[in-house]
């Protein structure tokens, strides 16, 4: 009995002296992906440069009125500035981001934006609702935070105000209970979870979006571009959405008019996530160059691809930390500037434009001692679709593996598009596994050296004894 209670107690300790090593591990990496979205200590505090300051948007009363909802907290990047770019592109609509309060917001990956107006200052400007209320995807969502977006999106409704969610902001509008009874769709990775949450809807799968004549929903994050396409060319003619789809180079304009999609089988997380969040721990840093006439699409491209992915951490800079105004007039703020950006192992610099108008800040940035390598994506390739570019750096830096997940929750599907890099992260699959062998092989010898030591010692005693 008591040497199979040793063999038993042996086992044990075999085990967790493999398993423990790669729950530390773990836990290291957790907290260092968690990190990845921390904020600077200053981050709300937005001190004026070279007399650059807040300015509001123009107006024109005799186009419809597009405003996008911002969370209380954070906002899906992709999301937000999908219709910010595309209704702007088309030049038949005004288009601001809204929020309860005019203050400093966070979009998904590390991007700080101002809305363009309060829900009081919009309602003076237009005297009524806007023609459409775009809800992209935040935390929280039924949080007492973000009640009054609730409470605001439902107001509009009741107003006349077409009601339009990306990705799962169908989340955000089934919250409100104005989906049920309606047909909806959502992001694949989470419509089993909110078809749960909200079964009042009649959520569908495979397709890239729902009209329903009087509101619409999209699937993945780039669906919403078809998305948002199809309404423009239901609203303003195939012409003006094609034109929009030229300008933005996007490949896949079929969905438009055909939104039917092979549904992604559902997964709440990938084993390659699970790797990427719990032993990546050691996350390169990379710097955004914000810049004044930086795309929208472009800039989200960055954020959404590199910090969705848990690999690497990027950190907003710019020259100076003030306000920048975007292509289409939306208002950021970096949150380092050349002088106290943390540091970064490349400088990327976003926009197929980038070599223009951003030529004296690189060039500052260049001159800087020590200043780490500045990578031009979207300006090496201006013909591309503005995911296009940081997929295949990813694919480049990371592995293709990672880069195929991505497009996947992107919802981007332009066909082949990665194909340099290493297939499958060997060292992260490698890593917890070699700590787990190393931790037992450490315990068998200890445990071995302690058993003969004790032999030993007893078979003395026994010696003596009989002597």
């Amino acid at each position: 009995m008591k040497k199979f209670f040793n063999v038993v107690l042996r086992s044990v300790v075999y085990i967790l002296a493999f398993i423990l090593p790669i729950v530390a591990l773990a836990a290291i990496g957790f907290r260092s992906t968690v990190g990845l979205a921390s904020k600077p200590a200053h981050w709300a505090v937005v001190p004026k440069a070279d007399g650059a300051a807040l300015v509001t948007k123009s107006f024109d009363p005799t186009k419809p009125t597009v405003a996008i909802v911002l969370g209380n907290d954070q906002t899906e990047i992709t999301d937000f500035l999908i219709p910010y770019e595309l209704f702007s592109a088309s030049e038949a609509y005004n288009v601001y981001a809204v929020a309860p309060e005019r203050k400093l917001t966070t979009l998904s990956g590390g991007l700080e934006v101002m809305p363009d107006f309060s829900y009081a200052e919009l309602d003076a400007l237009l005297g009524k609702s806007p023609d459409v209320v775009m809800i992209p995807a935040f935390p929280k969502v039924t949080s007492s935070d973000n009640q009054p977006v609730l409470t605001w999106i439902k107001q509009q409704s009741e107003k006349g105000s077409f009601i339009f969610s990306i990705c799962v902001g169908a989340e955000v509008f089934a919250a409100t209970g104005l989906l049920d009874g309606r047909t909806a769709t959502t992001h694949w990775q989470d419509i089993a979870r909110i078809e749960q949450l909200y079964p009042a809807v009649n959520w569908v799968r495979g397709v890239r979006y729902v009209d329903g004549d009087t509101y619409m929903t999209s699937a993945g994050i780039t669906s919403g571009i078809d998305a948002v396409l199809h309404y423009i060319a239901r609203h303003n003619g195939e012409d003006v959405a094609q034109a929009v789809s030229q300008k933005i180079h996007y490949p896949s304009f079929a969905y438009v008019n055909n939104p039917q999609v092979e549904q992604y089988p559902p997964v709440s997380v990938t084993p390659l996530e699970l790797m990427n969040i719990l032993f990546h721990w050691d996350h390169p840093t990379d710097g955004v160059l914000l810049y004044d006439g930086v795309d929208e699409l472009e800039l989200a491209s960055i954020f959404d691809t590199y910090a969705a992915t848990y690999s690497t951490k990027l950190q907003s800079v710019s020259e100076t930390r003030g306000w920048i105004t975007t292509r289409y007039g939306l208002q950021i703020v970096p949150r380092w500037d050349f002088e106290d950006v943390p540091t970064i192992a490349r400088l990327i610099v976003p926009g197929s434009q980038a070599r223009q108008l951003a030529t004296v800040q690189v060039s500052a940035w260049q001159s800087k001692e020590n200043a780490a390598q500045t990578v031009f994506l979207h300006a090496d390739n201006p013909d591309g679709f503005a995911f296009d570019a940081p997929l295949q750096d990813l694919a480049h830096q990371e592995n293709i593996a990672t880069a195929i997940l991505d497009a996947k929750r992107l919802e981007y599907r332009p066909g082949t598009l990665l194909t340099e890099g290493s297939g499958w992260p060997v060292w992260l699959t490698i890593r917890p596994l070699l700590f787990g062998f190393a931790s037992l092989a450490i315990t068998i010898f200890i445990s071995k050296r302690w058993h003969r030591r004790s032999s030993t010692h007893v078979g003395g005693v026994m010696d003596q004894a009989q002597v």
